[in-house]
Parts: C-alpha cells; sequence; structure tokens
C-alpha cells in the first residue's frame, strides 16, 4: 500500500522508466514539454500505446504524465469514513483513469485529451462516489433494528436513532414477524 498517491505514481514511472527504448523515452519528453501541441499529441501517442499494450508498461507512464491532474481532483473528493477511506477513492481514481485511457473514445484534436481523460475520470469517480453515499444511507445498524423489533413485540414506541447522516430510522424498518 503507497503512502500517497504521489509516491504511487512515482515507484511505478521508475519501475519500468529503464525498460523504455529510445522512441518511448522521446516520447514522454514530448509529453512533458510546455507547449500544448506538442504534448497533446505525446499524449495520444501514450494513450495509443496504452492500448495497444503492454499496458503495464504504458499505464505507470500516463499516470505520472497525469500525475498533476490527478492530484488537483483527488483534493476535491471527499471520503466517506467508516466504508471509504482516502486510499479507497486513490485507488479509484487510478482505476477510473486508466478505464478511460482504454475505452473512452478519443478526441480529435490531441490538445483536448488530457481535459477530456480527467472530465471522464472525474465523472465515474464522482458517480461511484454518490452510489456508495446512497448504499450507506440505506444500510442501519443490527443494533437499531433489534431495539425497534423488542419495541414494536413489547408494544412500546420504538426510539429513533440518528444514523450519523441527519435521518433517523422511526418509520423506515418493517418487522416481518407481525401477526
Amino acid at each position: 500500500m503507497f503512502t500517497s498517491l504521489t509516491v504511487g505514481v512515482r515507484q511505478g514511472y521508475e519501475q519500468v522508466a529503464g525498460s523504455l527504448d529510445v522512441q518511448a523515452q522521446t516520447l514522454v519528453a514530448a509529453a512533458r514539454k510546455r507547449r500544448s501541441v506538442e504534448r497533446g499529441r505525446a499524449l495520444m501517442a501514450i494513450v495509443l500505446a496504452y492500448r495497444e499494450g503492454p499496458r503495464e508498461l504504458w499505464g505507470p507512464i500516463l499516470l505520472d504524465l497525469l500525475a498533476p491532474a490527478l492530484l488537483a481532483r483527488l483534493r476535491r473528493l471527499r471520503s466517506e469514513p467508516p466504508v471509504m477511506d482516502d486510499e479507497d477513492i486513490r485507488q479509484q481514481l487510478v482505476m477510473e483513469l486508466l478505464r478511460a485511457a482504454a475505452g473512452m473514445p478519443l478526441p480529435d484534436q490531441p490538445s483536448y485529451l488530457r481535459s477530456r481523460l480527467m472530465a471522464r475520470t472525474n465523472q465515474a469517480v464522482r458517480r461511484w462516489l454518490q452510489r456508495e453515499r446512497r448504499r450507506q444511507s440505506r444500510q442501519h445498524s443490527f443494533e437499531a433494528h433489534a431495539e425497534t423489533a423488542i419495541a414494536s413485540a413489547s408494544g412500546q414506541r420504538p426510539e429513533t436513532h440518528d444514523q450519523g447522516n441527519g435521518k433517523s430510522l422511526e418509520g423506515k424498518l418493517e418487522i416481518g414477524d407481525r401477526q
């Protein structure tokens, strides 16, 4: 497990950098240039190389090139403890970026590729977080369910419990043992 996204990306890049041929090294150097036209073309070539394979070689290179954008996006995403922590979000962000690079339609203008990759990645991670939040909001603790069952069996009104999201359980649990 990596301590941070930057450390993990850098370690991955260093592992594969020695196995790059001269042409690949030139391509990576062009992708790091300031001029967006050259950078866009080089990034497009790297994404195409990632699609053609070997992905184990081109994946760390792609992540290293887009690390600043990944870090900026990571700062804006919020974890949902105790189920999702920052490490889960980092892993999801990396996975979604690689998924986008592998399968999204490529723009006609190479200079738009970086922003399109990050927009697709951001959308996928945000949807994943929203699904997880909805799933968590539908879950209730076993203790609250047991208290409600006991209270219903004795004819008392069950206590309401705050689930940490400002919503109570009152009226949300149904007991299957009704006569």
